[in-house]
């Protein structure tokens, strides 16, 4: 046993607040307290409470442990997470009152674990896609794990269930591979070594002082309980992949695990999440194999497009790396088996830095926030967290390189791994790219997604255009009709995608919206109202002897015939990113008067493809058609994702016959009956500021909520009176509903720096560090 040693600069254990860290058996038995009463407290709350309301499940296990924590600690400290995990920490006590048993040989198989991840986890979240969203879904799954892992520790001895029973068990090892850490034992302390102390202390029967011999951790789990038999164990910061370049006992089910998680994440979320979300999604052939087989199956709860593009995901990915690892075989004149477990190795970052980085972006656009409410609601606060970033920031593309990362790093640990391969150089050159296949084939889906989506474009989501289909169909199952208005000329009508409220059907406070709706070509389409009355009880305009015409993104007005039945409406399809207009425009004399009516409608259609925002196309612009006209000036930095929210400036030009005009009156008027008049200057623009004027209760506060209003146009030029609307909508500024979470985080955080630091220089001053090597004596 070795008390003391002179550690290397490159050992983590060298500096004090990784040994507190990794070392501290208070601060490390703390951790796995926090983090064991965490787990079972959210599988309990999942039963407890398995409504919607329920966000705390779902945040600790799809948000902190899967994918945030595992994902992005795997390639920095390799299987760290096995080290606190609330199985592994309880399970080591189970197996010390258990039965220790021998584990029997058929139960000895690294597939199995395999295979429950990839079709326990994986194959039934694609097949079933709402099972694990939900709390009790959540924690019916890992209750399920966790009593069958502590029957295994009770039956059988050295953590069993770990190496070869637990679904992410072996993944780990294998990804671990990768990690620029590296745990072992200084050669020179254990070269005359005879109790062996590192290897009693494993509660796994590892023996550390082996494994730069072997350069391969095997089963490590990184649990430290070794560092404490002994100062001769290390923890290195080493070269990214130091493991994986070299010559070591190859594991199949390790290389089976990159490609068939490979084939289960990355390769089917291009395949379900991203073609199929495409406006060509129905020409893919998993969704056309889907359709065929629900023509004479019922699928019930189970969804075949999923399920599908899971199989053919599946087909695809094994097809590739057999037939490119064939193919070298033959190449290279040496044994399938031989080739394959070899350079299989080279398949492990493809999945993890892909993951890594959709991880970190999704942490950063929601997933952050999650987290933050989600442990608030736990313990029986309620906090609305706004994300870190938007979706769209710029600087967010910088996690879509890692793919492209992992492509290139995938292949250059190829090229290192083929120098275990007896044969010519000029047999490895030729073999190279059919040993690259999957990588290719990986490459290959990659750009066909991004050029799917770039060139169709992306199907709009329902969103609460189901709300609306779905809140229209009461009005025909209750057999109700739909307020009604007769308006004369002097009269203002608005365009809305809201159909007005019954009498007698109840639906929440953001109405009856249209939507976006999808035909059979895949082009999304929006219907539109023409509505008068109050803005707070609008009604469906009885007559509309005027016109209609609908303005597409390039400007080109088309006349259209409205639909009369029910309420009077138009609709329209949206082909392509940009500003949609609809206009109905009335004319006709009361008394001496001329009277020129004008109601406008704009929606900017955005699929969330990679489509630039084109500043000149999206410039707001008046059409011949209209005599009268309002328009909402784009601010500066306008983007595809802005919308307007509480507190920002809007700014309205009006003009009459394509020339801005001064004196005009513009009023703004909002949902909750709040209004501002505004005279136009020289240049024909008027500005309002929108304002807080939502005041529900605070647990009945809605943040997503969004306010509709109208601004009106009135001006009298030579007898006429012009007048002309547009409807709009709003939402919460975050400063409404942002808390201090953050704030406080930081000075927790703080705290916690300056106590360490204060405890720190009292461990410093009353232990003083001695750099000695004592060996026991014989």
């Amino acid at each position: 046993m070795v008390h003391f040693i002179k550690r290397e600069n490159s050992d983590l254990f060298k500096n004090r607040l990784f040994r507190f860290i990794f070392k501290n058996r208070k601060f490390v038995f703390l951790l796995r307290i926090v983090v064991a009463f965490l787990f079972f407290y959210a599988i309990f709350m999942g039963f407890y409470d398995s409504s919607k309301d329920n966000i705390f499940t779902t945040a600790i296990f799809w948000g902190i442990f899967w994918p945030f924590f595992i994902v992005t600690t795997l390639p920095i400290f390799g299987r760290i997470f096995c080290g606190i995990c609330p199985h592994g920490f309880l399970g080591k006590y189970i197996t010390g009152y258990g039965l220790k048993r021998s584990m029997p040989k058929w139960l000895k198989n690294r597939f199995i674990g395999v295979m429950l991840l990839f079709l326990g986890w994986w194959g039934i979240y694609y097949a079933f896609p709402g099972i694990y969203r939900t709390p009790l879904g959540t924690a019916m799954l890992f209750g399920i794990m966790t009593v069958v892992a502590f029957l295994f520790y009770y039956l059988y001895k050295d953590m069993d269930y770990c190496k070869y029973i637990c679904p992410i068990g072996t993944p780990l090892r294998g990804f671990g591979k990768l990690s620029f850490t590296w745990f072992s034992s200084y050669n020179s302390a254990c070269a005359e070594c005879k109790t062996f102390d590192c290897a009693k202390a494993c509660p796994y029967g590892l023996s550390p002082f082996n494994f730069n011999k072997k350069n391969s951790m095997e089963d490590c789990t990184l649990c430290m309980e070794c560092t404490h038999a002994c100062e001769a164990i290390n923890f290195r910061v080493v070269k990214p992949g130091h493991a994986i370049y070299k010559k070591f006992k190859t594991v199949k089910a390790e290389v089976w695990a990159y490609i068939l998680i490979l084939a289960a994440i990355p390769i089917t979320m291009a395949f379900h999440h991203g073609l199929g979300r495409s406006n060509i999604a129905d020409r893919m052939i998993w969704v056309k194999t889907a359709d065929l087989f629900k023509s004479f199956i019922d699928f019930g709860p189970v969804d075949p497009a999923g399920l599908f593009a899971f199989l053919y995901a599946t087909l695809f990915t094994v097809a590739a790396v057999a037939a490119g690892m064939w193919s070298a075989s033959k190449i290279l004149e040496k044994d399938f088996n031989t080739v394959f477990y070899t350079l299989g190795y080279a398949f492990a970052p493809l999945f993890l830095l892909a993951s890594m980085g959709h991880a970190l972006e999704y942490f950063f656009t929601g997933n952050s926030a999650r987290i933050v409410e989600g442990l608030a609601w736990g313990f029986g606060m309620h906090i609305d967290v706004a994300p870190i970033a938007e979706r769209g920031d710029r600087w967010l593309q910088v996690f879509h390189l890692f793919r492209w990362i992992a492509v290139a790093w995938a292949l250059y640990i190829l090229y290192r791994r083929m120098a275990y391969i007896d044969a010519p150089k000029i047999r490895k050159i030729v073999a190279y790219p059919f040993a690259a296949m999957l990588i290719l084939f990986f490459i290959g889906i990659n750009i066909y997604r991004d050029y799917v989506i770039d060139t169709y474009g992306r199907k709009a989501r329902n969103g609460h255009g189901s709300h609306g289909g779905s809140h229209a169909a009461a009005i025909y199952k209750q057999k109700v009709d739909v307020p009604k208005i007769e308006v004369g000329l002097d009269d203002p009508v608005w365009l809305g995608d809201h159909m007005p409220r019954p009498a007698g059907v109840r639906y929440g406070e953001r109405g009856m919206r249209a939507g976006m709706h999808r035909g059979r070509n895949g082009i999304p389409s929006r219907k539109v109202y023409l509505l008068g009355g109050d803005l707070s009880r609008p009604a469906c305009v009885t007559d509309a002897p005027g016109t209609f015409y609908i303005v597409d993104t390039d400007n080109r007005a088309q006349m259209v015939e409205p639909k009369e039945s029910g309420c009077i409406s138009v609709s329209f399809k949206m082909p392509n990113n940009g500003y949609y207009k609809v206009y109905y425009v009335d004319e006709g004399h009361q008394g001496e008067r001329r009277h020129v009516r004008v109601a406008k409608y704009e929606f900017k259609r955005f699929d969330h493809s990679r489509e630039r925002y084109d500043r000149e196309k999206m410039m707001a612009k008046t059409v011949d058609s209209v005599p009268f006209d309002i328009l909402r000036l784009r601010p500066a930095d306008e983007t595809f994702y802005s919308r307007p929210v509480t507190g920002d400036t809007v700014r309205f030009k009006v003009l009459l016959h394509g020339d801005p005009v001064k004196g005009a009156d513009v009023t703004l008027t909002t949902q909750f009956g709040w209004n501002k008049m505004v005279t136009t200057d020289k240049n024909g623009i008027a500005s309002f500021t929108l304002i807080k004027d939502y005041y529900p209760e605070w647990k009945k506060f809605d943040k997503r909520f969004r306010e509709r209003f109208i601004v009106e146009a009135k001006y009298t030029d030579n007898g006429t009176l012009y007048r002309v609307t547009q409807s709009d909508i709003y939402g919460r500024s975050k400063s409404e509903y942002q808390s201090s979470a953050y704030g406080l985080l930081l000075t927790v955080l703080l705290l916690i720096v300056i106590g360490g630091g204060i405890a720190l220089y009292r461990y410093r001053t009353n232990r003083p560090f001695k750099e000695v090597v004592i060996k026991d004596d014989k």
